[in-house]
């Protein structure tokens, strides 16, 4: 298995199978792609399926390629555009993102459209500058995390997304980010906040759940699943 830029000649093949004891035909290209859809395509043009069930002993049949190759055609020639604001605190490091990332591609792709993702630190967005970091924005997107780090930022994010009818989504701390700013700029609550981050709020439109009050070291220990959730009457 040879990751490489361009393609192999037979007589390199050849001498890398006789340094690595192996055939030939054993020595497997994986030549740079412009999409990452394409190299399932290249390794089964080069024979990588057919070797491997070999090897296994397994048995092999012809297989239908032609959905696969529609759609790197149309990522190829996605005809929309759109630009995405991911606001988080970790967007140096885009791979902390991985799965919001892929979501987006993913959905711009079944949408016949190309998602450009704007990544912006949090902590670096305030009232003054929203306009100038987010204005040329199609969509705004806060995801999760953890801590205080960077808060601010993202509920002027939402508040610029609200203020000016930007489609707007928020995951986990994201999504009480919302609810937080809600509170502060359209029903009054002065200092709302969480109680995760500011345990002496006056307003304390979320909580910390009773289970977790106790948790520490935060990370992995997030509650899943149904649980049962009643307000009281006259609550708010």
């Amino acid at each position: 298995y040879n990751r490489h830029q361009k393609e192999l000649s037979e007589d390199i093949k050849s001498k890398i199978g006789l340094f690595c004891n192996l055939e030939a035909r054993c020595v497997i290209q994986n030549l740079d792609a412009e999409h990452l859809y394409e190299v399932p395509l290249m390794l089964h043009k080069e024979g990588l399926d057919r070797l491997v069930c070999e090897k296994l002993e397994l048995g092999c049949r012809d297989i239908d390629n032609s959905e696969w190759i529609d759609m790197v055609q149309k990522v190829k020639n996605l005809k929309e555009h759109v630009k995405i604001a991911l606001v988080g605190k970790y967007v140096e490091l885009h791979d902390a993102y991985i799965s919001i990332v892929e979501a987006l591609n993913h959905g711009g792709l079944a949408n016949n459209c190309n998602v450009e993702i704007k990544w912006i630190n949090a902590e670096d967005v305030n009232r003054n500058n929203s306009n100038e970091a987010l204005g040329d924005c199609d969509g705004i997107l806060v995801p999760g995390g953890f801590g205080d780090r960077g808060i601010e930022g993202k509920i002027e994010a939402i508040r610029f997304a609200r203020e000016n009818k930007k489609p707007f989504l928020g995951i986990c701390l994201g999504m009480q980010c919302s609810v937080i700013e809600f509170a502060r700029n359209v029903l009054g609550y002065e200092g709302a906040n969480s109680a995760e981050i500011d345990c002496e709020t006056k307003y304390p439109v979320i909580d910390i759940l009773p289970d977790q009050k106790d948790v520490e070291d935060l990370g992995g220990t997030m509650r899943l699943g149904l649980y049962p959730c009643k307000l009281d009457e006259n609550s708010t």
